[in-house]
């Protein structure tokens, strides 16, 4: 299947307007407008009872790609065949109508699908009680807040027993105690048989929920497998495009410029990916313009934000140089690099020789990406690693007697 949109129009005034149709008269072709491509030649399958999660990053496609499964919209090219009952929540209140009361929309959605009425009140407790929204059930929609939308549409749809679930990143918008529950709601309706397309930037959740992913990138499925390794190939080039994108400025100060900072391995060649648990150096490159007596220099690791999780500072370890002039570099080595395989920010700074007044501020220097294998075994492994808690130590549980 293939989706296009039409491009943006320029609205010409009324002289140009003339002018096309006098052009359009003496027979000179129209410019037709650009076309946005969502989708382009997609095509897979999704078996009954599978659990499938649609990455990629945002303008992928993943949204275009359920609004033709729930016939929102219909393919430009192609065909999308649906075997069974749908519910969707594509976007906050997808479904409802703002003018009638959750207890009218409630009726009217599970109509919509097909629900007997004797149907739809057997379940209406369950719908009401899920939602968490108390006496609102009687006042309209268009009085809710969006994330009392969110509740009641997400309960709606997967309280009416689809036999396909369609759920968008609305989820996002509710509270932590409600995403827990809708997690906790969809993983249910999985473990029953029903089929789930998830689309999420929370990896976590695809790789909790979902069996298999699919990958989208600009309009194309780039990976089809097991969530865990689509999942992995999503993080990785999510932290390529993340560290190829970088343009710092290169740092300066009364007297000095750091012109370059590069990344060497134990064998001093210099990379770009780091390895887990080896020798990493940071190679400062600068350029003084005058001999600078005793400059401290400071570096620091961070998942991108100015909180460093570790510091190495010339103001702690007193290793300063006497003096410094012309071009050189300073190096600055972790003997081993215990971090998990993710995307982290250089931070940098120059101090005088007293320990006061900055000659380079405190910044950015470069950003690097580091690469490990992923030994866990559990739901989650990739996401936790690829994503939570940056710094690996070893651990090991036990469970002791009751």
């Amino acid at each position: 299947m293939s989706k296009h949109y039409r491009g943006a129009q320029n609205y010409a005034a009324l002289r140009e307007d003339l002018i096309g149709v006098v052009g359009r008269i003496a027979g000179r072709r129209r410019v037709r407008p650009a076309t946005v491509t969502a989708l382009d030649d997609v095509s897979f399958e999704i078996h009954e009872g599978e659990s499938v999660g649609l990455v990629g990053l945002n303008g992928a496609g993943k949204t275009t790609a359920l609004k033709l499964i729930s016939r929102i919209t219909y393919p430009t090219s192609g065909l999308v065949r649906v075997r069974g009952r749908v519910g969707a929540l594509l976007e906050v209140g997808t479904g409802l109508h703002p003018e009638l009361t959750g207890r009218e929309n409630v009726h009217l959605y599970g109509r919509i699908l097909g629900l007997e009425r004797e149907a739809i009140r057997s379940r209406f407790d369950e719908i009401v009680e899920f939602a968490g929204i108390g006496s609102a059930i009687d006042q309209p929609v268009k009085q809710y807040s969006s994330g009392m939308r969110l509740r009641l549409g997400f309960s709606v749809a997967a309280h009416v027993e689809p036999d396909l679930l369609l759920v968008d990143e609305a989820i996002a918008v509710g509270d932590a105690g409600f995403q827990y529950k809708c997690i906790e709601r969809m993983a249910a309706l999985v473990r029953q048989g029903r089929t789930l397309v998830l689309v999420s930037h929370d990896m976590s959740a695809i790789e909790t929920l979902c069996d298999r992913a699919i990958l989208l990138r600009g309009g194309h499925p780039a990976s089809d497998g097991p969530a865990p390794d689509v999942v992995r190939e999503y993080l990785i080039s999510a932290q390529r495009q993340r560290v190829s994108t970088q343009t710092l400025p290169s740092p300066s100060g009364e007297g000095l410029q750091i012109t370059a900072v590069s990344l060497h391995d134990r064998t001093g060649a210099e990379v770009d990916v780091v390895t887990s648990d080896e020798e990493m150096t940071v190679r400062l490159h600068y350029k003084a313009s005058q001999p600078l007596r005793r400059p401290i220099f400071t570096i620091g690791l961070s998942e991108g934000s100015r909180t460093c999780f570790t510091v190495a500072s010339m103001l702690v370890d007193g290793c300063v140089p006497e003096v410094i002039d012309g071009e050189g570099y300073v190096d600055c080595t972790f003997a081993r690099l215990p971090l998990q395989p993710m995307a982290y920010a250089i931070w940098g700074e120059v101090i005088g020789e007293a320990g006061y007044g900055e000659i380079v501020d405190w910044q950015q220097l470069r950003r690097f990406r580091v690469a490990a294998d992923i030994d866990g075994l559990g739901k989650s492994a990739v996401t936790h690693s690829m994503v939570h808690g940056p710094v690996k130590m070893p651990y090991h549980w036990t469970v002791g007697p009751k």
